[in-house]
């Protein structure tokens, strides 16, 4: 089914909303091997994944209040959603699932549907679906992630916000930025079909997220403008909630 069927839906019907969210998020993706796919439930939620880590959002992505993250759902255990990791196809049916629905409809593009079976009706995004602006207005991928550590977070004042940090280094030194390579790390169990490349990718995602609220903690620690350094606190909390969160999938060995 194309995507342009939706548009002759009922303008009440989600369905329209969820090809929208799902055209949106397939705008100018940079990481290489990157996807999301977009999952329409039968209660008329919609739910998105991607195929980097948990609760991975790229930094300029913002999701509607009423879209629904699967791998960054707390009501599901972290083990349980390791084992979607790199597979989001997966993590859509494991969360309807838990939440004792079933998918309508599975969005993506016809590339990201090759070699999966979505095991619910497609609809394949045309490359005229996709707008050539994918902003969103919606949440700070904290927010996602952490509602409660992002109200706190916003709940400080502009003099406090020094206050949530760690004391400075000695060193003011910043760190080596060696983002890059490990990213590079993150995406390297894509290309493989071991049933065993979930936990490979999120081990290598722990290094990633560690260095990560590094650097973050760094510019935290240097900025001069208070709007910057909330947004560096935010960085660096939810970098931490990402390590945590992947930390607790791979205790108990998630595979598929």
């Amino acid at each position: 089914m194309a995507a342009a069927t939706l548009r002759r839906s009922s303008g009440s019907d989600p369905a329209q909303l969820a090809q929208r969210i799902a055209a949106a998020l397939n705008v100018g993706i940079t990481d290489m091997g990157f996807c999301w796919v977009t999952g329409l439930a039968r209660d008329g939620s919609i739910v998105v994944a991607n195929n980097y880590g948990l609760g991975y959002i790229p930094e300029d992505v913002k999701l509607p209040d009423r879209i629904k993250m699967a791998t960054a759902d707390e009501d599901i255990p972290a083990h349980v959603r390791g084992s979607w990791a790199t597979y989001p196809i997966l993590a859509l049916h494991g969360w309807a699932q838990h939440h004792n629905t079933e998918l309508r409809a599975v969005i993506a593009t016809e590339d990201q549907f090759k070699g999966f079976d979505p095991g619910a009706p497609r609809i394949i995004l045309r490359p005229d679906d996709i707008p050539e602006d994918g902003q969103m207005k919606g949440r700070h991928r904290l927010q996602v992630i952490s509602p409660d550590a992002a109200s706190k977070l916003a709940a400080i004042a502009p003099t406090g916000l020094s206050e949530v940090l760690p004391p400075p280094p000695t060193d003011a030194t910043p760190p080596e930025d060696r983002r890059a390579l490990l990213w590079f790390e993150v995406f390297r169990p894509l290309l493989s079909n071991s049933p065993d490349r979930a936990p490979v990718q999120l081990r290598c995602f722990i290094t990633y997220a560690d260095h990560a609220q590094e650097l973050a903690l760094h510019r935290a620690h240097t900025a001069t403008d208070a709007a910057d350094q909330r947004a560096a606190i935010a960085d660096w909390i939810y970098w931490q909630h990402l390590s945590v969160l992947m930390q607790d999938a791979t205790a108990t060995g998630a595979t598929v």
